[in-house]
C-alpha cells in the first residue's frame, strides 16, 4: 500500500483492517511502513572504573559522571559525592530555610503578650457561667426525667 493510501485511510479503519485480516500484525506492518537502518550507536571505548585516587584529583570543576556510572564501588561513589558537595556553592540557604528550625521548643512569652491575655479570665468566666445556666433549664441535664414529646415513643 502506499503511503497516500494509508494517511487517507485513518487510523480506526487500518486498525479494523489489520484486525479482521488473517495475516499477522508483523507481517503487515511490515508490509506498510518502509524500513529504515537502523545504526547502532558508537562504541565508546571503556574506561577503567574511577578509584579513591581518583577521588582525590577531584576538583568542583571536574565531571563527576564517571562516578555515578554503574559498576563503581559504593564508597568511591560517596566520596566523590562527599566532595562535590563540600563545595560552598551547595551551602546556599533558599527560600525554604524558614522549614529548619525546631517549632517544638517553646518560644518565652513576652510581657505584653501576658498583658494582652489578662482579659482571658474574664471571658472564659462569663462563657462558662453561661454555659452552667443554659444547663440549669434543661432538666435532662439535671437527671431528671424529661416528659416525651409528641411524636416520639
Amino acid at each position: 500500500m502506499s503511503a497516500d493510501v494509508i494517511a487517507e485511510e485513518g487510523f480506526l479503519r487500518r486498525w479494523a483492517r489489520m484486525k479482521s485480516s488473517p495475516e499477522p500484525v508483523e507481517e503487515a506492518l511490515a508490509a506498510e511502513a518502509p524500513v529504515t537502518a537502523v545504526q547502532p550507536p558508537p562504541v565508546e571505548e571503556a574506561r577503567p572504573l574511577p578509584t579513591l585516587d581518583d577521588v582525590a584529583r577531584l576538583t568542583p570543576e571536574s565531571d563527576y559522571s564517571a562516578f555515578v556510572a554503574k559498576g563503581v564501588d559504593k564508597a568511591v561513589q560517596r566520596m566523590a559525592l562527599k566532595k562535590l558537595f563540600a563545595d560552598p556553592n551547595f551551602a546556599v540557604m533558599d527560600g525554604l530555610d524558614i522549614y529548619i528550625s525546631d517549632y517544638n521548643k517553646a518560644a518565652p512569652l513576652t510581657d505584653a503578650m501576658l498583658a494582652a491575655l489578662k482579659h482571658a479570665p474574664g471571658v472564659l468566666d462569663r462563657l462558662l457561667a453561661k454555659d452552667e445556666d443554659e444547663d440549669e433549664g434543661d432538666p435532662a441535664a439535671e437527671g431528671e426525667p424529661c416528659t416525651p414529646t409528641q411524636g416520639t415513643t
